[in-house]
């Protein structure tokens, strides 16, 4: 338990340094107006370390649904870890009770990456990772993007021209992806398991909620569960632009098109 917390903030530690260093590069290139906020606290019980963009060109809503998402999840977090270990507590036995607070502090970390900033486009991730109790930790992506100059969210529907066809030949492409990168790490696609990459790939705004881009490429990002066992985490695939073309699949938010 000891090593993988430690493991857990140097390679939080290291990603936060590469982002803040994007960070700045884009900042001072495209004189785009950000910051980005912080959110620490060590006690008996918790240690939470977050940080998240915000963006002055951007408007208060798109920034509020950044900050509300990160204090809502820390909220249910705080709620359900101080719920799950005082419910441990009162069922333990008389003869080994539990100590007011935990041997190991409840982790909440998250930290953020981006695809691109600058002065048309705004588009990156925020990685949560957090543990309540139970087997295993919790993982979690959550993708924003925004147009500067028509002052609005971009959704994968608006990324893909407001087509339908090039929404369904990407959720054909999404499929066969996400079969060949579970087989490639040992994951027996039985009947079950191509039910649920089949319905967790189904061209809906819901299943592409989470997505980057850049000049050249395009990002989506499946939550844990959504489309493989949990063992396999949240899964990530990658489309580049000369693969959308020859897939006969535009968009204006690439250079090139």
């Amino acid at each position: 338990m000891l090593m993988k917390k430690i493991y857990l903030i140097l390679m939080v530690v290291s990603l936060a340094l590469i982002g803040f260093s994007l960070q700045e590069s884009f900042s001072e290139e495209n004189s785009l107006k950000m910051s980005v906020n912080s959110i620490h606290q060590k006690d008996d019980f918790y240690n939470i370390q977050v940080e998240y963009p915000q963006f002055a060109d951007a408007g208060d809503i798109f920034n509020e649904k950044i900050s509300n998402l990160i204090e809502g999840k820390i909220e249910s977090f705080k709620k359900d870890a101080r719920d799950n270990y005082e419910a441990r507590r009162e069922t333990a036995l008389s003869e080994n009770p539990l100590p007011e607070h935990p041997e190991y502090k409840f982790d909440f970390i998250g930290f953020w990456e981006p695809a691109q900033l600058n002065n048309n486009y705004i588009s990156f991730v925020v990685h949560l990772h957090y543990f309540v109790g139970g087997a295993h930790g919790a993982t979690e992506v959550h993708a924003f993007n925004y147009d500067l100059k028509e002052e609005r969210e971009i959704t994968l529907f608006d990324f893909l021209n407001s087509s339908r066809q090039n929404f369904e030949k990407l959720a054909d492409l999404s499929k066969q992806k996400v079969s060949l990168q579970l087989e490639n790490e040992g994951i027996e696609l039985d009947s079950f398991l191509e039910k649920v990459i089949e319905r967790g790939t189904e061209p809906t705004q819901e299943n592409y909620g989470d997505f980057n881009f850049n000049y050249n490429s395009l990002t989506v990002y499946f939550q844990k569960y959504q489309v493989a066992p949990g063992v396999a985490g949240p899964i990530t695939i990658v489309f580049y632009e000369n693969e959308l073309e020859e897939n006969s699949i535009d968009s204006r938010y690439l250079d090139s098109f």
